[in-house]
């Protein structure tokens, strides 16, 4: 065998180990119903529990799900300059995520950025839930994934959550 093919196979064997690996980061298809209940409670939780789990999110302020790479961030954004800076991390989307996320009334309500892989399944949307100080984003329903994936994709979320749903020191599922 020649260097040149020795080299080549090398190659791909190792580009389809890594897709073979980011593609095994699969998220289930969950479908969670919103748990919105007027006093901030679960609808199993008494009136006048705080809000301790369930959906947070009162909107998906910015979303998208494409193949590429993106990296990986998890922020809660307190105010226009936050939101700015974390959109400036997604260059060629950064003045779109400005201007979908913009509106946003900081005095009541916070934002919730998040970016990862999703491996190869597509999310359509997405909610953020919460679980003690926990928080972390749900699959909308989606089609199963294809058996083979070339390329793994990424979300980039931006979530609306009202100031009193979010979690003093807020932690971020993996």
């Amino acid at each position: 065998m020649s260097l040149r093919r020795a080299v080549s196979a090398s190659l791909l064997a190792a580009s389809l180990t890594t897709l073979s690996t980011a593609c095994g980061q699969q998220h289930a298809a969950v479908s969670v119903p919103p748990n919105h209940r007027a006093d901030g409670g679960t609808p199993s939780s008494p009136p006048g529990t705080p809000y301790r789990q369930g959906r947070v999110d009162s909107r998906l302020a910015y979303f998208t799900s494409a193949p590429g790479s993106v990296r990986q961030v998890r922020a809660v954004l307190r105010g226009p300059d936050e939101l700015k800076a974390f959109a400036r991390l997604f260059r060629g989307r950064a003045q779109e995520i400005i201007d979908r996320a913009g509106d946003t009334d900081f005095t009541r309500t916070t934002l919730v950025g998040w970016s990862a892989t999703t491996g190869c399944a597509q999310w359509p949307s997405a909610t953020l839930h919460r679980a003690g100080d926990t928080l972390k984003p749900i699959a909308g329903p989606h089609p199963e994934p294809p058996p083979e994936c070339y390329a793994p994709f990424h979300v980039i979320a931006v979530f609306e959550v009202p100031r009193d749903r979010l979690p003093v020191q807020p932690r971020f599922a993996d």
